[in-house]
């Protein structure tokens, strides 16, 4: 109560919620990549090269994506506000009654959005060329985490639709934050410990890492719950043998421009070909 009554508590009640979603996971992830990165580089030599040149990569794609969140946010919040008034309202009243259910029930809902976001990511054309750029590390360590599409469009066709289960946005965007911190903290290569019974609910980096690994595998894609991939068969057991590759094959461009747009170049020569009878590249 003293906070909320000081002059920063002020302020930080009038940040909106969705700014806090976007601002959180990232300030967890340069924290994360910051100490990731100075452990690894810790010794002179060509490791250490890589890594800072890796991580300069991935600080510049994680940098646009973050100005990029904002707006898309922007744009969620429009469309939620549209779609609310279409909201089934015994769910909104229950959520609103019992506010502890509903935020358990909005991160579980937050969190099946993203696995079917994370679903078309790969299994369509313009999905998978807008979620690529995540894939075009060629190290298992926290710089993925910040190797972000500055086009997360396709996920506006997906989020909103939880207004219409009467969810509160604030609450959703607070279920996205923590998720989005926990799935920075999937990328490290730091070997963490976790209960047999945690891993086998939530995503750890044993097991999300496996989605990672060269050729890219159809595995693993639950952003923090690991129960839609054991329902839907795409589930790999954190203690199954490590990739030993990772990223997309060849040693990768240093050029955060042309990772983030070689998905879309493909995805051009993909229908160029196709008008020519010729078929795509199947995407994995």
């Amino acid at each position: 109560m003293f906070f909320e009554q000081t002059q920063l508590g002020r302020w930080v009640a009038t940040i909106p919620a969705h700014t806090w979603a976007v601002a959180l996971p990232y300030a967890a992830a340069l924290a994360l990549v910051a100490a990731e990165v100075v452990w690894l580089a810790r010794r002179p030599g060509p490791r250490r090269d890589a890594v800072l040149a890796a991580a300069g990569v991935a600080g510049v794609m994680g940098g646009v994506a973050v100005v990029v969140g904002f707006g898309y946010n922007l744009i969620l919040e429009s469309l939620w506000d549209g779609l609310s008034v279409f909201a089934w309202q015994p769910a909104a009243g229950l959520w609103s009654s019992h506010p502890v259910l509903g935020a358990a029930a909005a991160f579980v809902a937050w969190d099946l959005a993203g696995f079917l976001y994370h679903l078309v990511g790969h299994r369509t054309r313009i999905g998978w060329a807008a979620h690529r750029p995540h894939h075009t590390g060629t190290e298992y360590d926290a710089t993925l985490g910040l190797r972000q599409t500055w086009v997360p469009f396709h996920g506006l066709a997906i989020h909103p639709l939880l207004a219409l289960a009467g969810f509160d946005l604030k609450v959703v965007m607070v279920c996205a934050a923590i998720s989005n911190s926990w799935q920075i903290l999937e990328h490290t290569s730091f070997q963490i410990r976790f209960p047999r019974w945690f891993s086998s609910v939530v995503m750890t980096p044993a097991a999300h890492r496996h989605h990672h690994g060269l050729p890219v595998s159809l595995v693993n894609l639950g952003p923090v719950l690991t129960v839609w991939d054991r329902l839907c068969g795409t589930w790999r057991p954190a203690d199954a043998p490590a990739p030993e590759h990772y990223g997309l094959g060849g040693a990768g461009s240093g050029n955060p421009l042309q990772l983030e747009l070689e998905g879309w170049v493909e995805l051009f020569r993909g229908n160029r070909a196709r008008q020519s009878g010729v078929p795509a590249r199947a995407v994995k």
